[in-house]
């Protein structure tokens, strides 16, 4: 065995690091067969290893943890969008029944990291948007808690607001510099094309909405600490918590078992993990803090508003010449800069076009700062590229599917390099054959519920590569029972069934005799972030590896016990054959010989392969029904074809898709955060008006898969699949409102007041 440390690259959602790894001869594996009838348990449906747990109301998440002593936070808030802290009466606070601690925004140093931001501090003196911390309190109860919050009598100097995105951009209140990507001349382009279009799209905030709010709950041993939270990242909340104290990264444990949705708003520490710790420090009790649904709504994160102008010229017969696409993006207070280079990439990668040129800036406003929501940027941009390509297709006269086949590129327009797999004319024709494309015209025939009735289609691309690091022990025991151990927080999508039947379907164990476990960094094996549909391709090649190696050793052992060269032998379904038929023993045959002792093996997950750029491809086509009478808009049904790599488990992959579908179904046609201009304040940050879909708003929705392997991903081929799913879902509503009544929406979400706004 020969272990070495080499430079390799990681890439999430577009961003590639290099990194040093660890890696070991030992864990170079082929890939699996093409064919899925080679293997037993990979390619096939499996159910959630902890869906019983889940469904019987057993599993622990953050916000059910319960502590000996433990008190209860609350948090005061700014009820104002931009203002300075006149007066707070934090003694009063401090005298209220049941409170232990009291923190203002004076009375601490601690910072927290928002995602790819430097640190902040927990609190403030001067809030800029409506929700913005201001002081903490810990007691003995949460009714005693919010009680001291209101014995503040917090008084506020009130500031000048800014929350129209435009008006931010025309007065150049901008986050960063503005930026363009260009190649070719665009504007000679546009001038000579035979055909062009112009767009104008506005898409709204959207928040992520998780069924499990922020939370934490934080306990002190001495200089170490431990902290239940409800992240996407708890290695990232590990370091973002020791950077905060000034205490080792080993002095921290985080414990991520269950998390109940996050969706992007959850990545590391954040304020809910840094707020608890400080507050359990001064205290010296545990300290449980939990937004309730409206601080969740306030201030868990958004998707980007965004103002697009998207220009397109072409010939007559419909081949793209020139592609111009300017962005106004709402930073808010804070958020991620490399948000505006993501907005700008499918006008420079979705389509073959000599001249591009896609620019955009971030304005800062006095709302929440934006933070990551599920492909962030690129289903924004998306939302209006895909538009403007349809009516492209509408003024050519050519089918919306054929002039996306005409303009499909087989290499990546950036850079001329190959793609390691690009299967999106596939995705087009089996969406079309899945939707009933050829009968598309026939559905705006009247009908006798008159309904409009019409059909749109749209594309996705996105990354999906991940990378190292990412490390995995396993276990196996004298019952041949096998033991996963890995860094995976599990945020619902069913990563750590994944990983079981990738551990299965390589020790040749049944199913039923491996088990999966994450969730804490206390063992110190090293697991991505759940975001930026790293965790598959990242982390499941580590698994393989392991497993790998522990059914190496147990077939070295099987030698020793029966006697005959492990070369000769294999291990499937549990059972220990010769090549030559002759033997057919189980597996414990050898194991029960291990009495108190285990096998034990550990594996990494190596470099990305080289000599193709990886990206993921999809299409989905949208059936609606309008009512013009009442202005509301019905999703029929919903195809969704995806070219991720090889699919693992069909039954998680498919979960992944549908609620995908539905997050950006609800984005095209009912989530909107709706902020008073007057007061600079969201109006309907609850749930009883801010509009998620129910089951009732369920379209049908039919999936597939290409499910060809990736060679540029280790040993399992397997792309990402969080992000793409909701990329293209919005693009294809509002085509396909477009379709059924003739008028191109021009801002989402389709409300009845908008519907019936263009009807008339």
């Amino acid at each position: 065995m020969t272990q070495r440390l080499v430079k390799a690259t990681s890439e999430m959602e577009g961003r590639v690091t290099e990194v040093w790894t660890l890696v070991d001869d030992e864990d170079e594996l082929e890939q699996w067969p093409e064919n899925g009838e080679a293997l037993s348990i990979v390619g096939k449906p499996t159910p959630r290893q902890d869906g019983p747990v889940r469904a019987a109301g057993r599993a622990i998440y953050t916000v059910d943890v319960r502590l000996p002593g433990m008190l209860h936070a609350a948090v005061l808030r700014s009820p104002v969008a931009n203002a300075r802290v006149k007066s707070l009466d934090l003694d009063a606070a401090r005298a209220a029944a049941g409170v232990r601690v009291v923190v203002g925004p004076d009375d601490t140093e601690v910072a927290f990291t928002p995602t790819l931001c430097p640190p902040q501090p927990i609190l403030t003196s001067e809030p800029a948007y409506a929700g913005a911390p201001i002081a903490l309190v810990a007691a003995d109860t949460p009714e005693q808690a919010r009680a001291a919050l209101a014995a503040m009598a917090l008084a506020l100097e009130m500031l000048p607001h800014l929350v129209d995105t435009r008006q931010g951009f025309n007065e150049m209140k901008l986050a960063g510099d503005p930026m363009e990507l260009a190649r070719g001349d665009v504007e000679a382009a546009l001038k000579d094309a035979e055909v062009t279009v112009e767009l104008e799209v506005e898409t709204p905030d959207h928040l992520q909405t998780p069924l499990e709010p922020h939370a934490a709950v934080a306990s002190w041993d001495g200089d170490e600490l431990t902290v239940w939270l409800s992240t996407q990242g708890m290695f990232d909340a590990r370091r973002e918590l020791a950077e905060a104290f000034g205490i080792p990264a080993h002095r921290v444990r985080v414990i991520s078992e269950f998390i109940g949705g996050g969706f992007g708003a959850k990545q590391g520490g954040g304020f809910e993990g840094a707020a608890a710790a400080e507050l359990a420090r001064l205290s010296g009790r545990p300290v449980r803090l939990v937004n309730n649904r409206h601080e969740e709504q306030l201030d868990g994160g958004r998707r980007s508003r965004t103002f697009q102008t998207i220009r397109l010229g072409a010939t007559r017969e419909g081949k793209l010449t020139a592609i111009e696409q300017e962005s106004i993006v709402d930073q808010g207070e804070g958020g991620m800069l490399y948000l505006l280079q993501i907005v700008l990439m499918p006008a420079l990668t979705l389509y073959a076009c000599e001249n591009v040129r896609a620019a955009g800036a971030l304005v800062k406003t006095n709302r929440k700062g934006q933070n990551a929501f599920r492909a962030p940027g690129m289903t924004e941009a998306l939302t209006g590229l895909e538009q403007a390509v349809d009516e492209l297709a509408t003024t050519l006269g050519i089918d919306p599917l054929e002039l996306r086949r005409l303009n499909h590129s087989e290499v990546d327009p950036m850079s001329g390099a190959s793609y390691s797999g690009k299967h999106m004319l596939a995705c087009y024709e089996r969406a079309a054959e899945f939707a009933g494309w050829a009968r598309r015209e026939q559905l705006r025939e009247p009908g006798a519920d008159g309904l409009l009735r019409g059909m749109g289609c749209a594309s996705q691309i996105w990354w999906g590569s991940g990378g190292p690091p990412a490390l995995v022990n396993v276990r196996i025991d004298s019952g041949a029972r096998a033991l996963v151990s890995t860094g995976i927080q599990d945020i619902g999508t069913g990563t750590l069934t994944t990983a079981r039947v990738v551990a299965a379907e390589e020790l040749g164990l049944p199913l039923d005799d491996v088990r999966v476990v994450g969730g804490d960094t206390a063992p110190n094996l090293f697991g991505p972030v759940a975001g930026g549909s790293m965790t598959t391709p990242s982390v499941m090649p580590a698994v393989r590896a392991a497993s790998a190696k522990a059914r190496r050793l147990l077939l070295q052992l099987a030698g020793d016990v029966l006697e005959i060269s492990p070369d000769d032998l294999e291990l499937r379904d549990g059972r220990l054959r010769s090549r030559d038929s002759a033997l057919d023993v189980p597996v414990t045959e050898v194991t029960e010989k291990l009495g108190n002792a285990s096998i034990d093996a550990s594996g990494a997950r190596g470099p990305n392969g080289t000599g193709g750029v990886v990206q993921t491809f999809g299409c989905q086509i949208a059936q609606v029904a309008v009512d013009p009478a009442l202005g509301e808009v019905r999703v029929e049904r919903i195809v969704a074809v995806h070219d991720v790599g090889r699919i693992v488990n069909p039954l998680t992959a498919t979960s992944q898709v549908e609620g995908g579908v539905l997050q950006g179904m609800a984005y095209a046609l009912s989530e909107e955060l709706v902020v008073d201009p007057t007061t600079g304040v969201p109006v309907n940050a609850h749930l009883d008006d801010y509009k998620v879909p129910t089951i009732a708003d369920v379209p049908e929705i039919v999936v597939d898969f290409i499910d060809l392997p990736d060679a540029q991903v280790p040993n399992t081929g397997s792309r990402g699949l969080g992000e793409p799913p909701i990329i293209p879902t919005a693009a294809a509503i509002a085509n396909a409102f477009a379709h059924a009544t003739g008028k191109r929406p021009r801002a989402l979400p389709l409300t009845r007041a908008r519907v019936l706004e263009l009807l008339a």
